[in-house]
C-alpha cells in the first residue's frame, strides 16, 4: 500500500483548472413593467468539484465541510470559491446550519429553493454588535418533517 500511494502521489494530474460562471436571472413582469436584472460572477482558474444528491434524515446531517486538507466530501478551506445547496423536496423544508467552529448560523430553506454562497465567511451573534468574520467549517441539514433530498455543489481550486 506504501508504494502504490507513494506512486500515486507522484503522477502527474491530467485536471486543467477552468473558470466557473455563475449567472442568476430575475425576469419579473408587475402590471406591465418588467422587473429584474441578470448578474454574472465568474471565479477563475477552479479545479476541483463535488456535487452530490443526498438523502437529509429528521436528524441533523453534515452536507459538506471544509478543513486543512483535501478528500471526499471535504474542501481545503483557503481554496473556496463557491457552494450551492437545493432542496429537491416539492413539500417540505430542511433547516440549514452554517457553522464556523464558533457560530451557527441558521436558514429555513423551503422546497424547491436554493442557498448560493459565494463567500466563505460568517459570524452569528445575539445582539446588535458585529463580531468577526471566520470561514465557514461546516454545512449541515435537518429535515423538518420527513426525509428530502438535496443537491449541493461546491467548487474549490
Amino acid at each position: 500500500f506504501i508504494n502504490l500511494q507513494k506512486q500515486k502521489n507522484n503522477m502527474a494530474s491530467t485536471v486543467t483548472a477552468a473558470n466557473l460562471t455563475v449567472t442568476i436571472v430575475e425576469s419579473y413582469t408587475l402590471n406591465g413593467v418588467a422587473y429584474g436584472n441578470t448578474v454574472e460572477k465568474t471565479f477563475t482558474s477552479k479545479g476541483k468539484v463535488d456535487q452530490r444528491i443526498l438523502n437529509v434524515a429528521t436528524s441533523e446531517t453534515a452536507l459538506f465541510n471544509w478543513e486543512a486538507a483535501d478528500s471526499a466530501g471535504i474542501g481545503v478551506a483557503a481554496d473556496y470559491a463557491y457552494f450551492r445547496v437545493t432542496n429537491l423536496d416539492d413539500t417540505n423544508f430542511v433547516t440549514l446550519r452554517l457553522y464556523n467552529g464558533a457560530d451557527s448560523f441558521w436558514y429555513k430553506l423551503a422546497a424547491g429553493e436554493s442557498l448560493m454562497l459565494m463567500n466563505n465567511e460568517m459570524d452569528a451573534i445575539t445582539g446588535t454588535t458585529f463580531g468577526a468574520l471566520a470561514d465557514i467549517t461546516s454545512v449541515l441539514a435537518k429535515a423538518d418533517t420527513a426525509t428530502c433530498d438535496v443537491e449541493f455543489i461546491a467548487v474549490t481550486a
